[in-house]
């Protein structure tokens, strides 16, 4: 039994630096790929936006009954829109802009990490009973997105439709 023992904690000694090691680059790397994915695109969406540009101040809640009070909203190229989100539930929310296809790799990592902590300029992680602001200058013509990417929100229909239209 004492040879068990003393077996295991060896092997934990040798083994838990490289595993923890192992789990740190895999985060990182995570990490990394998506920030550069987020940033790779931003010019398809648009950039963040300047407080002395806003053209449009949105007030937006977030609930727990899996949606945003905005199901859609209509914007023109070059409109610069000041998002003010609030969420009203007692869960965890976002508010991520980005394309489809951003907003499904985004989903996708966040069923790999749940608990991964946002540091993108297009999102926003609302605590319960939080608000916060968000300014976004839209530049492009299109369809774009504002979901919620935690696991099983936006499967609930937790997404504001965007259309940018062309600029009079």
């Amino acid at each position: 039994m004492k040879k068990l023992i003393t077996t295991t904690l060896l092997s934990i000694v040798f083994i838990t630096p490289e595993v923890i090691a192992g789990v740190k680059e895999h985060n990182a790397h995570g990490m990394q790929h998506h920030n550069e994915m987020m940033n790779k695109h931003h010019t398809s969406i648009g950039q963040p936006g300047k407080y002395s540009e806003i053209t449009k101040t949105l007030s937006i809640n977030a609930s727990d009954q899996m949606n945003f009070s905005l199901s859609s909203i209509e914007l023109k190229a070059g409109q610069t829109i000041e998002f003010v989100v609030t969420n009203t539930g007692q869960l965890p929310h976002e508010f991520v802009l980005g394309t489809r296809e951003q907003i499904e790799m985004h989903r996708q990592e966040m069923r790999d990490m749940p608990d991964m902590k946002h540091s993108d300029n297009n999102t926003l992680s609302l605590k319960p009973g939080e608000t916060k602001t968000l300014i976004w200058k839209f530049t492009s013509v299109g369809d774009f997105l504002a979901a919620c990417t935690l696991p099983g929100h936006y499967d609930a229909g937790m997404l504001t439709k965007i259309n940018v239209g062309k600029s009079q």
